[in-house]
């Protein structure tokens, strides 16, 4: 999928207007402020619902505007044309459309508009907390495996009944066998936890080629931690064995919802021994992974958004990126506060390549940049 036109309305600092966007590489310059991140996260809000910046909507709606509204149209590799649009309200409401219809659903979003996005803070999924991996594996999986969504969906529901049960009724003195969600939670944290453990292992393979493809002299192992429950016979101990700290605590001690991805070097943490911009790397590589991926099982290529292109990686490292990206048949759109060198022989090598200035929120294309 690529995608093709977008249309913005009542955005953040972008004065209303329509993009066309080219089907490969796609950069955008302009100075700091001037609207580059917020064209990025108007994609993501149109494909993914939200911002990537706030979890608020209020913020992302213009000044004194009380909605705002993306489309966009998108195409498949056989040509056929869809059209998205997502209408957010500065009081959390949201009017999503596919195909001219409304749709409850931003999963449908997400399946027609595949995005993935390179930003500043990309080094946090090696640095920062279980949470964003967990989200990384999930966004993963969403995409190449039909049953994620429910299965997920089903686990998050008996989680939060258990934990509602543990609270209001279980006491002291309960124990494993009067617990009347263990057997649901047990299936459902197992079947997660599999396809997650599964979807690793493809994405390990990737990810140690793509290393080697960036340069990195960096070993880095990638697993999965399950959490505490890899098999049935394992949920059984490790939930008897915290069931006194469920009951205490009121919450669920083991399970996917605490499982992580883990990024080792010679045994340890990768984020005790790399900095900042090897952490980029290696994320940068992670997030090409999972493109591959969605290529070659699939056929979806994605629509790669990279904010503040260039930053904390060398240039070598970059262009590689961007040639790797392009390999993978993934359409681009990248921005930087520096203008792109045209005469530059990574450049010119570049296929669709379309060059567009950013100035007090409005979007210019430049024709014909080469």
């Amino acid at each position: 999928m690529r995608l093709q036109r977008l249309h913005i309305f009542n955005f953040r600092n972008i004065t209303d207007q329509e993009i066309e966007f080219g089907p490969g590489f796609n950069y955008l310059s302009g100075d700091n402020g001037a609207g580059k991140t917020a064209l990025l996260e108007a994609i993501h809000v149109l494909a993914r619902g939200r911002s990537f910046r706030t979890h608020r909507i209020g913020p992302v709606v213009r000044h004194k505007q009380n909605a705002l509204v993306v489309t966009g149209e998108v195409v498949s590799d056989e040509g056929l044309l869809t059209k998205l649009g997502t209408q957010r309200f500065a009081n959390g409401k949201t009017e999503l459309r596919l195909g001219g219809e409304k749709t409850s659903k931003a999963s449908a979003l997400a399946q027609a508009l595949p995005i993935q996005t390179l930003l500043p803070d990309a080094a946090d999924l090696v640095l920062g907390s279980p949470g964003g991996r967990r989200a990384f594996l999930d966004w993963g999986l969403f995409h190449v495996e039909q049953t994620f969504l429910k299965d997920s969906g089903q686990y998050r529901r008996v989680l939060s009944q258990r934990n509602a049960w543990l609270k209001q009724e279980a006491t002291e003195h309960s124990t494993i066998a009067d617990d009347p969600w263990f057997q649901q939670y047990r299936e459902y944290a197992i079947r997660l936890s599999t396809s997650r453990a599964t979807y690793v292992e493809a994405l390990a393979v990737v990810f140690n080629a793509l290393m080697s493809e960036l340069n990195a002299s960096l070993e880095v192992e990638l697993t999965y931690d399950w959490g505490g429950l890899a098999s049935a016979a394992e949920a059984d101990k490790k939930v008897s064995e915290s069931y006194a700290r469920d009951v205490k605590f009121g919450t669920t001690q083991r399970g996917p919802h605490r499982g992580d991805l883990l990024f080792t070097i010679g045994g340890n943490p990768a984020a005790e021994v790399v900095s900042r911009g090897q952490a980029k790397l290696i994320a940068s590589a992670a997030l090409l992974g999972q493109a591959k991926l969605l290529s070659d099982r699939i056929g979806q290529r994605l629509v790669f958004l990279i904010d503040d292109f260039g930053a904390e990686l060398d240039g070598n490292r970059w262009q590689q990126l961007v040639r790797t990206l392009l390999s993978l048949d993934c359409q681009v759109i990248a921005t930087s506060t520096e203008k792109i060198d045209l005469d530059a022989d990574w450049v010119k090598g570049l296929p669709d390549l379309r060059v567009f200035h950013v100035e007090q929120g409005q979007i210019a294309s430049l024709s014909n940049p080469r």
